[in-house]
């Protein structure tokens, strides 16, 4: 009996000292939270992230000043920068609440969601890093056909953007007799005429022959200029071959296209380089570079930054 008991009082000892270890391994993580609140290196990140978005909220404020003053208050993707100035103003004030101790509740808050801006920010800047690059890359230089993507018309006048691919365009297609130009991009609100008219009045203003130019004036996206100028393309070699049956023309599905055999060049901006020439790729184009326009305007840069969203937006699609 008195070894049962024995027995009996051992064990419960080790689990009280268990027990013990457990409350103390608890309270070290809450220790160690208050302990990181309170550190130096925590406080100097707090107020660099706090600095830096102070920063960018000027530049936002500033930068959208310039776009509309540049080129106007229809441009797209505008909103965005008004709309994250006052975003981080807000944050901007909260964190300094929170570094002068006016509401230390929320400093464990402040510094996960202050962790989780550096990441998207890391994110960001290494998907930037590859649209810039994609947009410096040489195109191929033996390219049969050159499909310039469509842009923004403002009445009858091509956006800078627009006016960029055509320039781009006319160079590659003087240097290339050979190549044949597809015009695409169809016709949207405020535009009097489509796209791919004043792509073509553009690139014949700049020299190159008419005949040398196809229409494609149906589309309305990106995988639709690629999708109809495919089809236009298929026409075209046909109609060189003397054949009598057309191919008919699709709908607005931009499933996979038959046009996988020929070498093409798409023209566009640099920023819109890498997104474009994926989803030709994805489409069914399998010799396919992008020329990228890489003229600086007041725009670019908000580009740059649509064309993340873009990118991502496409990547939950399933088109990457």
């Amino acid at each position: 009996m008195k070894v049962r008991n024995r027995v009996f009082k051992r064990r419960r000892s080790d689990l009280e000292e268990l027990s013990r270890c457990l409350s103390k391994e608890k309270l070290s993580v809450g220790e160690r939270m208050k302990r990181l609140e309170r550190s130096k290196g925590m406080q100097v990140f707090l107020w660099i992230t706090l600095v830096v978005l102070l920063l960018y909220a000027v530049f936002a404020f500033l930068y959208s000043t310039v776009v509309v003053y540049a080129s106007g208050k229809a441009t797209s993707f505008l909103w965005f920068w008004p709309l994250t100035c006052v975003v981080a103003l807000v944050a901007v004030v909260l964190l300094f609440l929170v570094l002068t101790g006016r509401i230390p509740r929320l400093k464990t808050t402040a510094m996960c969601l202050c962790g989780v801006f550096w990441l998207c920010m890391a994110i960001f800047l290494t998907v930037e890093a590859v649209v810039f690059s994609a947009g410096r890359k040489a195109p191929a230089q033996d390219g049969e056909y050159v499909i310039v993507l469509g842009a923004q018309v403002r009445g009858e006048v091509p956006t800078l953007v627009l006016g960029a691919r055509i320039r781009a365009a006319a160079q590659y297609l003087e240097e290339h007799p050979q190549a044949i130009a597809v015009a695409s991009g169809g016709k949207g609100s405020g535009e009097n005429i489509s796209e791919a008219e004043a792509i073509r009045r553009g690139l014949v203003r700049l020299g190159i022959e008419e005949d040398r130019i196809l229409l494609e004036d149906r589309s309305t996206s990106t995988a639709e200029n690629l999708r109809f100028s495919a089809e236009v393309i298929q026409q075209w070699e046909r109609a060189k071959s003397g054949a009598e049956e057309e191919i008919p023309l699709c709908g607005t599905s931009v499933s996979q296209v038959r046009f996988v055999d020929k070498n093409v060049v798409l023209v566009t901006n640099d920023f819109h380089v890498f997104r474009a020439v994926k989803l030709a790729k994805n489409l069914g184009y399998t010799d396919v570079t992008g020329l990228g326009a890489t003229e600086f305007f007041a725009v670019t840069i908000q580009y740059y930054v649509r064309e993340f969203f873009a990118i991502t937006k496409e990547a939950l699609s399933g088109n990457f």
